[in-house]
């Protein structure tokens, strides 16, 4: 039997991991259960992604690389502004939703000896500047040094990952009284936070 092309068993690799880990959680991810999984020996993780830690940080990374992807596709197709800021926020929930464990790798990654790699570092980091880009643009200053919206950008991250981490724990854990709230609208943080931002600008 011939064996798969490199790049055909890392992708099988990569794809088993994030099998384990929606179906049974991150604690659950080991180097034998995703070589089971892909139906390869360890060594092919070893090969592949130097072990567990090298693992995670590509489930890490790929989760990045998708959520990105969704973001921007939402900017784009709202033309951007204030109305960009509410679909990307809204791109960002739905994609959480959809891939709640990898979601949860990504920025809660508790996973026993799991250290993140410098690059991987890095990577997370890269979605957040796009978004402070993002708010620049909106608050019409794309032209500006990004990182004077710094304040911003994180406010408005904060809240739509906040709702969204509440919204998670209460598909997860929901009382009857807590189930009967509806879920916040993002649109009226971010036009707060665009009003208060614009008032300092003209300030």
């Amino acid at each position: 039997m011939l064996e798969a092309p490199v790049t055909d068993l890392r992708a099988r690799l990569l794809g088993s991991a994030l099998t384990i880990i929606a179906e049974q959680g991150a604690s659950a991810l080991t180097v034998r259960a995703v070589a089971k999984a892909a139906g390869c020996s360890t060594m092919g993780v070893y090969t592949h992604f130097s072990g567990k830690s090298g693992l995670i940080d590509a489930v890490v990374e790929s989760g990045f690389d998708a959520l990105d992807q969704s973001l921007a596709a939402a900017w784009d197709a709202s033309g951007g502004g204030r109305d960009g800021l509410v679909a990307t926020a809204e791109a960002y929930q739905a994609w959480a939703f959809a891939s709640p464990a990898q979601f949860q790798t990504m920025f809660a990654p508790a996973i026993a000896g799991y250290e993140p790699s410098e690059s991987t570092r890095e990577r997370t980091w890269e979605t957040f500047y796009a978004h402070r880009a993002r708010v620049a643009s909106a608050l019409d200053s794309a032209d500006a040094d990004p990182t004077a919206w710094h304040d911003s950008a994180t406010r408005l991250w904060a809240f739509t990952h906040g709702h969204v981490a509440v919204e998670l724990l209460r598909q997860a854990y929901a009382t009857a009284d807590i189930a009967a709230f509806d879920a916040s609208e993002v649109s009226v943080v971010i036009d707060h936070e665009l009003a208060r931002a614009s008032m300092d600008i003209a300030g």
